[in-house]
């Protein structure tokens, strides 16, 4: 059986496609999450579950960026 694979980490290309702003705007906003969340090291990434917890967005409305390719959403 077939299982899809649900992506973990978020880009900015995402928070772009999520809250309709630019990729500067986006890139802002994770450099703003990784100093609230202390993952200021590029290692470290931002999670849907950060994103969700810090913009208060219910994770289950996250799940059609998750599932799909981080350049190509379908709504």
């Amino acid at each position: 059986m077939y299982e899809k694979k649900l992506r973990i980490c978020i880009t900015t290309s995402d928070i772009a496609q999520i809250e309709g702003c630019s990729m500067r705007t986006a890139s802002q906003k994770m450099n703003d999450m990784r100093v609230f969340f202390k993952k200021e090291e590029k290692r470290f990434k931002i999670t849907f579950d950060n994103y969700a917890e810090y913009t208060g967005i219910p994770i289950a409305d996250l799940e059609s960026y998750r599932s799909a390719s981080p350049f190509h959403h379908v709504a």
